[in-house]
């Protein structure tokens, strides 16, 4: 770098930087015309390779697309002292987790935001992170870096609810604006009111900032103020607008397209205002932002960059707590800890309020079992975390049941009264309740624990200290005593009843029970009602949620949707295609589910693909003899007349390979699962399966192994003839809800097996340890082949006697599955499923019908005053 001159490397630099930026063109056209000035051509290539480089570095160290012809490198990293070392220095102080995560993560996202000493450069990006899991503290050092780098004015849009605004305010203030080079604009108790000669204040020594509700009111004001400001002034003063929670309210929720919903214009009008500066939209769940129209300029849809942040060690998502869905198989990928419990249909119906408003003035149902069950467990959980030493945590517990404000009131007398007769009871029957509950509870995710388990003695002593304190409280859109973790208050041991206050942006501190019977239609609402979601440092075994059968499932396939979103980001990283361009992709539900509301999705469309190096498997089996006998002859059939050959790295296992993909369709249409494993028995999706292989994947592409077992030196093993080749088979034993006609194994393959026809020397292990590694393995090495997997399955695996969840397999003979690995095709227009995108890139149009969206709890186009 310095081979030139340190000097003379600046400001060739800013020359480059200054020529893209004003021409609007790459930096190479930049270096090509300053070359053509006659400028030392040698110091524009090195200064270029520079600035390329680090362009590269910032668009890979996250996950990121963006807009190569209006990124220009210009950040070089933090200063050593100003505004985010103060905030890091009190991070560090206070032991906060994955500092050194945090620290890239905003450089990288600070990096891409417009360079404010260039005058009226402007960029629009959005930063997906995860439910409750630290996007606050990762704008908040971005708006320091920002700070320290000239941005004079901050302006955080803090959700629709005047709870979750003051929440921010106060933690804003708290770790940033707090300090005497802040002039905030707003406070804990007072939303935005507009300033008297704000002209003065933009042309003045300090940074401004303020933390605004998205309430027509108040943008009105803002937008007044800055207009009242003149032109020459602003361009002087780069404005910061930073949009939490970006996916309510700012979407454009007009069903017509050429109609403008209230809040949207408001933000148009805010953003049309500045003059130099950035809009970044942080959420958790963004389909409604990347869905909006790409090509309105006007509109707030991310054009220059869209980038992902990964939640630091000990995240507690949809991924971990419910599992990962299989969306060919419709099982589990991966299962979820044992943290979930069951609400019975009947109980969640009993909590159910009437329809009409005044019978739900009188509503007041006795509490379910499974609610009881839950409150008791929050009691000793809290007890847990007081005999760890955890006395001066907060502790919470989250009950969710309608949106309807009335019930809330009895509810929570139902509740109070509960704990009043646990701890009146506390020297006759509560301590056998609480130990009966303990004995059912305490070790069901004691793997996750980071701290020892207390004696019970120690529990029980706490345990009614925990009654004695506990609060219950209303927190809705109508009530007084609403959430209040003060930093400078007492530790709250607290459960909250409540609705919409409680599902989107609200942290609950120290969260370990949740019970909720409410369910959404909609991908987003669904995950922000998740606020079990998030980090329980020394107390990761203890969280529980109660909710209703279905929304378990529901959970696990938005954990493969936000997987799936995060895979399209990333797979289009470093090519050409920008935000604008691709049209990022969101995976649509077979059912009822929508992604967003419909209102905000009239600039998408559904567009089909998806099997291209995917997999399948059959872990719904129907056990039957005579189903069993015709799987048996449909695999004879599909392995008649191949030659076999013994797989080198494991001798039980036999390959044939460049098998027709006639074989391969005729076969999936002879297998014979459960019904319920729908991507074979669903006569569409089946028929949808054969036709891709047949349009695709029909020559010699296919590689089939049969998967036979070990016998371990354990003789006279089971075995099942297929054609000539005797397999010996697995014994697995099946969940306990199975029977003779429905098997579930829950799972079939193991993930190396996906690789099982490619040499095992050409990758290293550790690339075969993730599911998008296996995909680049299967991609780089597969040679565009596809894989037939089939498992010879015993009939005497015996469950251990200590299994609550598996028994002895159920059926009297051998039987067969198999799993499908499809093989990669180069155009990724040949895929199969269905997805919505902005972009019409595919050419099978689909109609995908779904229940009407529920109403949401508050009108997200007015919130609150």
């Amino acid at each position: 770098m310095f081979e030139f001159g340190e000097a003379a490397h600046k400001k060739y630099r800013k020359l480059i930087v200054d020529e893209s930026m004003e021409s609007k063109v790459p930096l190479k056209e930049a270096a090509a015309t300053l070359k053509s000035y006659g400028l030392d051509r040698s110091l524009i290539d090195s200064v270029l390779d520079d600035l390329l480089a680090e362009q590269a570095k910032h668009q890979h160290l996250l996950s990121t697309v963006l807009d190569p012809q209006t990124f220009v490198p210009w950040y070089t990293g933090p200063k050593p002292d100003g505004q985010w070392a103060r905030y890091f220095r009190r991070l560090r102080e206070a032991k906060a987790p994955s500092l050194d995560n945090l620290s890239e993560e905003t450089t990288t996202i600070t990096s891409l935001l417009a360079n404010p000493l260039t005058g009226k450069a402007k960029r629009k990006g959005l930063v997906m992170g995860n439910v409750q899991s630290g996007k606050t503290r990762n704008y908040a050092g971005v708006i320091a870096k920002a700070a320290d780098e000239g941005y004079k004015f901050v302006i955080v849009l803090s959700g629709i609810n005047n709870n979750l605004r003051e929440q921010t305010q106060v933690r804003l203030n708290s770790d940033l604006f707090d300090g005497a080079d802040w002039y905030p604009l707003t406070d804990k108790d007072d939303d935005f009111r507009g300033v008297l000669k704000p002209g003065t204040l933009f042309t003045g020594q300090k940074l401004l900032c303020a933390v605004v509700k998205k309430n027509p009111t108040r943008l009105h004001y803002l937008v007044k103020m800055l207009k009242s400001i003149p032109l020459e002034v602003l361009q002087k003063a780069p404005i910061l607008i930073v949009d939490d929670e970006a996916d309510q309210a700012t979407p454009n929720s007009m069903a017509e397209k050429e109609k403008i919903s209230t809040i949207n214009e408001w933000l148009r009008g805010l953003w049309g205002t500045v003059v130099t500066g950035t809009y970044l939209a942080y959420t958790a769940t963004p389909f409604a932002n990347i869905l909006m129209d790409p090509d309105n300029e006007s509109d707030l849809f991310p054009s220059d960059f869209v980038t992902t942040i990964q939640p630091g060690e000990g995240y507690f998502g949809a991924e971990r707590v419910f599992g990962v869905a299989d969306t060919v198989s419709e099982g589990l990928e991966f299962d979820g800890l044992n943290m979930v419990r069951r609400i019975p249909a009947a109980e969640a119906s009993s909590l159910k309020p009437p329809s009409n408003a005044e019978d739900r003035e009188f509503f007041d149902p006795d509490l379910p079992t499974s609610l009881k069950a839950a409150f008791q467990w929050f009691v000793l959980a809290t007890a847990i975390r007081r005999a760890r030493g955890h006395m001066e945590s907060h502790s919470s517990m989250l009950v969710h049941t309608t949106h309807y404000t009335a019930p809330h009131r009895t509810m929570k007398a139902r509740l109070v009264a509960y704990g009043r007769e646990l701890l009146s009871g506390y020297d006759t029957t509560t301590p056998g309740l609480l130990k009966a509950a303990w004995d059912e509870e305490v070790l069901k995710v004691a793997s996750e624990a980071t701290e020892p388990l207390p004696e019970w003695d120690n529990v029980q002593k706490e345990a009614k200290s925990v009654l004695k304190e506990l609060e219950v409280i209303v927190d809705n859109g109508e009530s007084a005593d609403r959430l209040n973790y003060d930093p400078e208050g007492p530790v709250q041991t607290v459960v909250a009843v409540g609705g919409g206050t409680l599902s989107r942006g609200l942290t609950l501190e120290g969260l370990v029970v949740s019970y909720f019977t409410r369910t959404s239609n909609t991908y987003d609402t669904l995950l922000q009602m998740g606020r079990w979601f998030g980090y329980r440092p020394g107390y990761e075994d203890l969280p529980r949620v109660w909710v209703t059968a279905g929304l378990d499932t529901d959970y696990a396939y938005l954990a493969r949707v936000e997987k799936d979103l995060r895979d399209e980001i990333a797979s289009v990283q470093g090519t050409e295609y920008t935000p604008r361009q691709i049209g990022v992709r969101v995976r649509a539900h077979p059912g009822r589910l929508e992604i967003t509301s419909k209102n905000k999705m009239f600039s998408a469309e559904i567009v089909q693909l998806g099997l291209s190096g995917t997999s399948a498997q059959t872990f719904l089996l129907d056990g039957r003899p005579s189903t069993i006998e015709s799987n048996i002859e449909a695999a004879n059939v599909l392995v008649k007349g191949l030659r076999f050959s013994s797989l080198a790295s494991n001798e039980a296992r036999l390959i044939a390979k460049c098998v027709d993909g006639e074989r391969v369709s005729a076969f999936i249409r002879s297998f014979r699962a459960h019904e319920d494993q729908r991507w074979l028995t669903d006569t569409v999706r089946r028929e949808a399966t054969v036709e891709w292989i047949e349009k695709w994947a029909r020559g010699d592409v296919w590689n089939i192994v049969l998967v036979g077992n070990s016998t371990g030196g354990k003789e006279p093993a089971e075995t099942l003839k297929l054609g000539p080749h005797e397999l010996v088979c697995f014994q697995r034993t099946p969940m306990k809800n199975s029977t003779e006609a429905k098997v579930d194994l829950k799972a079939l393959t193991s993930q190396p097996d996906r690789l099982a026809d490619i040499d095992s020397a050409l990758y290293e292990g550790t690339q075969a340890e993730t599911e998008e590694g296996r995909r680049r393995i299967r991609r780089k090495h597969g040679d565009g082949r596809g894989l037939i997997l089939l498992y010879p399955l015993g009939s005497q695996a015996k469950a251990s006697s200590d299994s609550d969840s598996r028994i002895n397999m159920p059926i009297d003979r051998p039987m067969l599955g198999f799993a499908v690995v499809f093989p990669h095709v180069n155009d990724v227009e040949k895929d199969q499923g269905t997805f919505v995108s902005v972009k019409r890139t595919w050419d099978v149009p689909l109609t995908v019908e779904g229940d009407e969206e529920i109403v949401e709890d508050e009108a997200e186009e007015q919130g609150e005053e």
